[in-house]
């Protein structure tokens, strides 16, 4: 979970190429949580765990994320040497026109727990929205996959106004306070602000993500997975005196951390709250809060009140 990066540099994956005959799309379905709509392939169910559609048969998906970041900033960072730094090998990049916007059209290979995939990625939005969609599949799967996930990329449409609930087809429920108002939602995520802004933060203003895992995780040891992942949260370095203790959230076990850190571009001490509970599905629910460090005492009480509110849901 990446705290301000959701402007251009919090976007990257992507695909294959194009050849043989392609599969049947299905009729427009708009993704819950998103403006966008678009035909899936044949064989592909709307997802409970991100939004977008999967087929677990062919390992194969289309995951759609909305973010409050201008597209053509998001586009400049669409280029080999960006997506080389997330481990991706960019092998094509065109221009498009989905749904009467421009769009980007990426295909890109990339390797993942020993496997090689592919993915397309398509980029469209306008100066205050981007839409990133990534379909992906195994490199083995052949070519008939990823011409139709191709296809049905093409096929998005994006409406003006977003949902007016951002929790839809969310997995869980949480109650912004007076002083934690919900500023945006991406992909599986909800940010909350003071200001309930998406505004850029100064270093230290406090931040609160809640959101869930796409893939598995938070089995065995809960303490040892909470703290290995809160030294993977990507905008702090310098990770210190962790503490943590098990509480339950929503019905559910949960561990809370709390960690002294510093924010890796300005050097800013903070301090970083993070709850993480297995849902009882092989994933996970994921809280974290990031304030600076003068004004934790207060905001980690503030944390603790929405993570109270916290109630798992059926999406």
């Amino acid at each position: 979970m990446n705290r301000c990066s959701l402007r251009a540099s919090s976007v990257l994956v992507v695909l294959l190429a194009f050849l043989g005959p392609a599969q049947a799309l299905a009729d427009p379905v708009r993704v819950p949580g998103t403006n966008v709509s678009l035909q899936p392939p044949e064989g592909f169910a709307r997802s409970e765990s991100f939004p977008g559609f999967q087929s677990p048969e062919q390992q194969a998906s289309i995951m759609v994320t909305q973010m409050p970041a201008p597209v053509a900033e998001v586009m400049k960072g669409m280029n080999k040497e960006t997506l080389a730094t997330r481990g991706m090998t960019l092998l094509s990049s065109s221009p498009e026109t989905v749904g009467g916007r421009e769009a980007l059209l990426l295909q890109v290979g990339q390797a993942a727990g020993g496997a090689e995939y592919l993915k397309w990625m398509l980029v469209a939005g306008d100066p205050q929205t981007t839409v990133l969609i990534v379909g992906t599949y195994p490199k083995n799967a052949g070519e008939q996959i990823g011409a139709a996930i191709r296809k049905s990329l093409l096929t998005a449409s994006l409406a003006s106004e977003s949902p007016g609930d951002p929790h839809e087809g969310l997995l869980f429920r949480i109650t912004p306070t007076q002083r934690l108002k919900i500023a945006s939602r991406v992909g599986n995520m909800l940010l909350l602000t003071e200001s309930g802004s998406t505004a850029p933060l100064g270093p230290g203003e406090p931040i609160y993500i809640v959101g869930s895992s796409i893939g598995p995780g938070g089995s065995g040891d809960l303490k040892v997975f909470s703290e290995d992942r809160a030294r993977k949260t990507e905008q702090i370095q310098s990770l210190e005196n962790l503490s943590g203790r098990e509480i339950t959230i929503g019905g559910l076990t949960a561990w809370e951390l709390l960690a002294d850190a510093k924010d890796k571009k300005s050097g800013t001490p903070v301090r970083l709250y993070q709850v993480i509970a297995p849902d009882g599905g092989g994933g996970y629910f994921i809280v974290q809060g990031l304030v600076g460090a003068g004004r934790a005492d207060e905001m980690i009480l503030e944390f603790r009140r929405v993570t109270e509110s916290f109630r798992k849901t059926d999406s």
